[in-house]
């Protein structure tokens, strides 16, 4: 090996040793580093896990009866609704000055004349008949008697005598009798010239105009009495059933026969027509009017008196045609627990507070009227029960109650 090959090999030891020495110390210094910054790092601080409670509104159960009050609508109708006829043939000749549809006509008042003269003339004439025919009668009477008591007493005439003296009394009584029920006729028919409203009366239809002949059994004017209406509602059957209050026996049971329903209690209910409040009376239940079986449902009939304004001197404030919104008082409902509606779910279920956390229970609902659930059995009293309406949420889940109210109060807040 040369002088020249020795120095190369040596100077190429020469800078891997320099090499590598640069490496251990940039190392070195590398790890000094992350020594000294890991030294400068602090642990961090363990964070408290903190349950958040659902904030919800509650009332407290407590149980006490509720009167039942079933609601349902219909439509008022007049009690009578009655259609005139003409019952003779002639010209009118004079009506009502307010013979109008919609106008009340007080009973008594005349609706409407037909032109009389004819039945007046037929009657004037069978009135003269008739004293002449009455002294017919007399003078064929008095002359059978004298041929009868002649041919059997003092035997002058004949038995055919005696007969033809009577044939003639019969035929004059016979005469007087058709005349005296054609009289009668011809009153009847002067009578009829004359129609009188039969009830204190609103015009429903008219068709009838002066100088108009009218023909015997043609409809020419409707007349409804609004002095009574009545209001026929559907009623679901459980609730008819369970509810209605039906007249009853000692014993306590309905009185009803083998075939219908039993006699309704005449309470008192209240009707309001359904575009203002301020148009209500009082009605009376009255009776069940009908059950179909294919919807299920009962018509009860209700009757509405409009002598019940009659002290406040003002008219009734309802009228045929409107629809109305009923409220009947039905039955009691024992030991429940109101609750709003929207606090029980579809599944009959509600949430409740126990020891501080949500519970899921299911209870009973007897009923549901004015957005109140009417809840029977699953609660017990004093229960917190949960209003806020929830979706879904876990079970045993703290609760914090943010407004809790008795079930008394709530209905009134409501």
């Amino acid at each position: 090996m040369t002088t020249t090959e020795q120095q190369n090999q040596k100077s190429m030891r020469t800078t891997v040793i320099i090499r590598v020495i640069a490496c251990l110390i940039i190392l070195m210094i590398g790890l000094g580093g992350f020594t000294f910054l890991k030294g400068q790092k602090k642990a961090p601080g363990h964070a408290k896990q903190v349950e958040r409670p659902l904030r919800v509104q509650a009332v407290e159960a407590r149980f006490k009866d509720v009167s039942v009050q079933i609601q349902a609508h219909g439509e008022l109708r007049s009690i009578r609704m009655v259609e005139i006829a003409a019952e003779v043939a002639g010209s009118v000749v004079e009506v009502h000055p307010r013979l109008q549809t919609g106008e009340i006509i007080a009973e008594g008042e005349l609706l409407f004349a037909i032109d009389d003269r004819d039945y007046r003339s037929e009657y004037e004439s069978n009135k003269t008949r008739l004293a002449i025919l009455k002294r017919d009668k007399e003078l064929t009477a008095k002359e059978l008697m004298r041929v009868r008591i002649l041919f059997e007493k003092n035997k002058v005439g004949t038995r055919a005598g005696v007969e033809k003296a009577e044939q003639a009394a019969n035929n004059s009584a016979d005469r007087l009798a058709q005349v005296q029920q054609a009289m009668i006729r011809a009153g009847i028919k002067l009578e009829r010239c004359r129609v009188l409203a039969p009830f204190r009366c609103r015009i429903t239809s008219k068709n009838i105009e002066k100088g108009q002949y009218v023909a015997p059994g043609k409809i020419v004017l409707g007349l409804a009495d609004d002095s009574v209406l009545e209001l026929e509602v559907p009623l679901d059957s459980r609730d008819a059933f369970e509810w209605l209050p039906f007249v009853k026996n000692n014993k306590g049971e309905s009185v009803a026969s083998a075939a219908w329903f039993a006699a309704v209690e005449p309470v008192q209910c209240e009707v309001i027509w359904t575009e203002d409040a301020n148009n209500k009376a009082t009605g009376v239940l009255n009776r069940v009017s009908s059950f179909d079986e294919k919807t299920r449902t009962v018509k009860v009939v209700l009757q509405i008196d409009s002598r019940q304004f009659a002290k406040q001197n003002r008219p009734m404030p309802l009228v045929a045609g409107m629809f109305c919104r009923i409220t009947i008082p039905g039955g009691l409902m024992k030991d429940v627990v109101e609750l709003p509606r929207w606090a029980v779910s579809f599944e009959n279920t509600v949430y409740v507070i126990r020891d501080g956390r949500l519970e899921t229970i299911a209870v009973q609902v007897v009923r549901v009227q004015d957005n109140k659930a009417y809840i029977c059995k699953g609660l017990v009293q004093g229960d917190m029960v949960i209003t806020t309406r929830l979706v879904n949420p876990l079970e045993r889940s703290l609760v914090e109650v943010v407004k809790a109210v008795s079930s008394e109060t709530e209905g009134k807040e409501q």
